[in-house]
């Protein structure tokens, strides 16, 4: 009786695991499918950024799925949400292959989070065993603000040295800055190879503060010692929050992801 049940739970364990990774198959599957037609897109020469900004978009709705118990039950609240981050990646990583491989046969292989020593960048492009670029995703500034804003950087800087912040942001654009040269260490590549690739500034500016784009791309430069250009920012609109599923008018979108591609195409035929 006792193994009869025991192979009973098993059985249910193997059943609930079945379904979970077909499900979570189907979620790639999708994510997969939006890649692709980036990637035709991109093949035709026409901007993709609008779209990648509608995909995050969806991403955060799709994270926030716990917070539909919530609505349901009075006794029940959720304000976590899975980050999206890996996701984003995938999106990306998979839009790139399909650039290469189904519409432009420019012979790249691309490697998501694919360690090599004791690094590993988010994205590696590399072409005839040689890297082309490395891009770094990040879906929201985060914990690297001061990176990018000064104020953010010298109010931090004053929390820390009066006993109030936890880190030094020193230490912090340091360790991003350190990164990065070991991308270009490790990987053979000039500076103007390795992207940072933020769909906006949302976390890093503040309405009371009339700072303008051009003054978040020279600081992060100064920061990580990469040119303005590897800053593939989506979005010029400085209050942008994905999260709450902006209008289409309101992505003031750029071409910088256009161009990083077409960089790399560029690098793979000379």
């Amino acid at each position: 009786m006792v193994r009869k049940k025991e192979s009973s739970v098993k059985e249910v364990k193997k059943t609930m695991e079945r379904k979970l990774v077909k499900l979570k198959r189907g979620y790639y599957t999708y994510l997969d499918g939006k890649a692709k037609y980036i990637a035709y897109q991109l093949s035709k020469g026409k901007p993709v950024t609008k779209l990648i900004l509608d995909y995050v978009k969806e991403l955060y709705g799709a994270a926030k799925s716990e917070k539909l118990f919530a609505d349901k039950d009075e006794a029940f609240e959720a304000a976590y949400h899975n980050p999206i981050s890996s996701d984003l990646e995938f999106l990306i990583a998979r839009a790139l292959y399909y650039y290469s491989t189904d519409y432009m046969d420019l012979g790249w292989k691309i490697f998501l989070r694919r360690q090599v020593g004791k690094t590993a960048p988010d994205i590696r492009v590399e072409y005839n065993k040689e890297t082309l670029g490395i891009i770094e995703i990040k879906a929201k500034a985060g914990w690297i603000q001061p990176v990018f804003s000064e104020r953010r950087y010298e109010k931090d800087k004053e929390k820390f040295e009066d006993g109030e912040g936890v880190y030094d942001p020193d230490v912090l654009i340091a360790g991003f800055r350190n990164k990065l040269e070991k991308y270009c260490h490790n990987y053979g590549i000039k500076a103007d190879q390795v992207f940072v690739l933020l769909p906006s500034l949302i976390l890093v500016h503040r309405k009371k503060l009339t700072l303008k784009v051009d003054d978040y791309e020279n600081f992060f430069s100064k920061n990580s010692e990469l040119p303005k250009d590897s800053l593939i920012l989506l979005s010029t609109n400085l209050l942008l929050d994905l999260g709450a599923s902006p209008a289409r008018k309101d992505y003031q979108a750029t071409d910088r992801f256009e161009k990083m591609v077409a960089k790399l195409t560029r690098l793979s035929k000379t």
